[in-house]
């Protein structure tokens, strides 16, 4: 179990097996040999791994394991190195969670469940936002914007990640299935309608499984379920009226900054909903890419998700006393001291 864990560690460092060993100093093919468990390092050699690797020697003889299974990327123009980086970060988050989550004996862990919906198929894209409409009444949502759309996702069972992801690798989000419980993971380097819609787009798979017909895009329905979930047509005719020959800029800000979705995606759900037409939508589309609006919209940017149910576990463990200070500062990344300033003033 050491080398796995050894494995991990490195992977999510992003690190070559040469490049562990030229840190620790020793022969790649002694790296290779611990990972493979062919080798076991002594207590020595493990501080200069746990060193390397940024994680505490007790990390390496953890002996859960979590699989990550029914993986959805929503971008998938990332290599291989990349992809084993973010899965290791990510298992890593999530043993935690299921760590501190195990401390609660009597404290209930929903598991996500597709509500009852009464449209069962879509044969057609315009027809995708009756799903997100069923789902929010479902859910009890109304047409509100959603201030807090990862507390309602782990409200109904989809724990929510968040790791610190260089947005240079492409890396949107993912979704997958640990232990029997839906998870989302989503980038912190992301603005926070990007993140949204991530989250969105992601909920948009696991309700449309087995609703669309054979021959649709399932990311298209997807990107079709985050808009309309995010941003109801009701909602939005009552931002622009019924029918608009054009929208100033300044509208398409001041929608996003109260629902949480780009300006791109009001625009084009505008159109979706027969607000504009679509010469004008293209047209707004037009203006964006020669503005270089379409990669850093106008204005400040929208504020990044927070998701704060692991530190509040966390902090109801020491408050209840399942665990020591210490070892909540580090399941926080904290050292102690760091760990007793913020439990006293929150920062």
């Amino acid at each position: 179990m050491v080398g796995k864990r050894i494995q991990r560690a490195r992977e999510a460092e992003s690190l070559s097996l040469r490049a562990l060993a030229e840190i620790v100093g020793v022969s790649q093919t002694t790296i290779s040999k611990y990972e493979k468990e062919d080798s076991t390092p002594d207590s020595t050699m493990l501080l200069k791994l746990s060193k390397a690797l940024n994680v505490k020697t007790n990390f390496f003889f953890q002996t859960n394991e979590f699989i990550l299974e029914n993986k959805e990327y929503r971008k998938r123009t990332i290599s291989n190195i990349e992809l084993r980086s973010i899965e290791s970060k990510i298992l890593n988050f999530v043993e935690k969670r299921f760590e501190v989550e195990s401390l609660f004996p009597n404290l209930p862990f929903n598991k996500f469940k597709v509500p009852a919906l009464k449209t069962k198929q879509i044969s057609k894209l315009k027809d995708v936002p009756l799903i997100a409409d069923e789902l929010r009444e479902a859910w009890e949502l109304g047409i509100d914007p959603i201030s807090d759309l990862s507390n309602v996702l782990e409200s109904n069972g989809i724990k929510v990640f968040m790791i610190d992801e260089s947005a240079d690798n492409n890396f949107d989000g993912l979704a997958a299935i640990v232990n029997d419980y839906h998870i989302i993971v989503i980038s912190k380097n992301w603005p926070g309608d990007r993140q949204r819609f991530t989250l969105a787009h992601e909920l948009g798979h696991l309700i449309l499984e087995g609703r669309l017909c054979s021959k649709m895009d399932d990311e298209k329905a997807s990107d079709r379920f985050a808009a309309a979930f995010l941003l109801p047509e009701k909602s939005l005719k009552n931002q622009l009226t019924a029918r608009r020959k054009s929208i100033e800029i300044a509208e398409l800000a001041l929608i996003k900054e109260e629902f949480g979705v780009s300006m791109q995606a009001v625009f084009i759900r505008a159109n979706q909903a027969g607000i504009i037409d679509y010469l004008y939508s293209n047209s707004l589309w037009k203006l964006f890419k020669k503005e270089g609006w379409d990669k850093k919209e106008p204005g400040e940017q929208y504020p990044s998700e927070k998701i704060h149910i692991f530190k509040q576990l966390v902090l109801r463990a020491v408050s209840e006393e399942y665990i020591e200070e210490s070892k909540a500062a580090e399941l926080l990344d904290m050292t102690v001291k760091k760990f007793l300033k913020y439990r006293m003033t929150g920062k």
